[in-house]
């Protein structure tokens, strides 16, 4: 950078890195003349204008196709997450969960517990089928009656030893819901293809919370497998990000780097990934969405690298 630049410029330089590559190089230098011109006379960029750069560049950043493919599939997964939940309790309540002297007033009321099981999968499935607004409007609704429930149990005294960090955690997937719900009906987000992949997690998710609470009943925690499955899912990212930053000799790259991966999920230390990873059985969706979001980030990646021409 040349010496008679001023601090004021050098800075600004250094705030317009956040923008995308592209925008920067067809607006940056236009933008960096308004942008000093506004600002004459100074030694630092106004804390306006610094942030009408940063709102800018989260703004044109959650554009990029690569950002809106990874946030749909993130949202997608925390849905069918969290959205399967309920359902996959409701199933287990009339399938082990209950024991056979309880049940005849279970089954009295099976309307309500059903009703209440399937009525968490419309936000789900209003984004599935394209209806983002309904879906933000539906996310809105459960959050506010969850968070109405619990403040009103609060207040008579009924949530008397609820650990409030347990309970900022188990609200945080459906608020984190509701916050990418709000971006995706602004920027017109669709759900991520294939459209069957999806459609057929719901099932998948329902059946995987009746296992988990299957396995919760009997204290199976298979810790010693959980090794080498985060080790395969690391694997399986590391080899396909790798894969599309480097062009050439992509073989190479997937086996290298996901023998890396393995290897890094495999020393990681037990109890971090028990007290991480296992968290799935105390009925937490974040582990489920996470492992949802590898599985279809990773199917993502090797669709596009089937299609894609090999580099000479």
């Amino acid at each position: 950078m040349s010496p008679d630049v001023s601090p004021l410029e050098r800075r600004y330089r250094r705030l317009l890195r956040l923008l995308p590559a592209t925008h920067r190089t067809a607006r940056g230098e236009e933008l960096l003349g308004l942008l000093l011109d506004l600002d004459h006379g100074r030694r630092h960029p106004s804390r306006h204008e610094t942030l009408n750069i940063v709102a800018l560049a989260i703004r044109l950043r959650l554009t990029t196709p690569v950002t809106t493919t990874a946030l749909t599939t993130g949202l997608s997964a925390l849905l069918v997450a969290a959205g399967t939940q309920p359902a996959g309790h409701t199933l287990d309540l009339f399938t082990g969960a209950v024991l056979t002297t309880d049940m005849p007033a279970l089954i009295a009321s099976w309307p309500q517990l059903v009703v209440l099981g399937l009525l968490p999968l419309a936000p789900l499935i209003a984004w599935l089928c394209g209806a983002t607004r309904t879906a933000l409007t539906l996310q809105a609704i459960f959050l506010t009656v969850t968070v109405g429930w619990f403040v009103i149990d609060v207040l008579s005294g009924a949530g008397m030893g609820i650990n409030p960090g347990q309970q900022l955690f188990a609200y945080a997937p459906p608020v984190l819901i509701l916050g990418l719900l709000a971006i995706a009906a602004r920027e017109r987000w669709t759900a991520p293809r294939p459209r069957l992949f999806w459609w057929a997690l719901v099932p998948l998710g329902i059946l995987a919370w009746k296992g988990t609470g299957e396995w919760g009943r009997h204290g199976v925690y298979v810790s010693d497998a959980v090794p080498t499955v985060i080790g395969i899912h690391a694997a399986a990212t590391a080899a396909v990000a790798a894969a599309f930053a480097v062009r050439r000799h992509r073989p190479a790259v997937i086996v290298g780097v996901g023998l890396t991966g393995f290897l890094a999920g495999w020393l990681i230390p037990d109890r971090l990934l028990v007290n991480t990873a296992m968290q799935h059985f105390d009925g937490q969706p974040l582990p489920l969405a996470i492992l949802i979001a590898v599985a279809a980030a990773t199917m993502t990646g090797i669709g596009h690298l089937a299609r894609r021409p090999m580099a000479s």
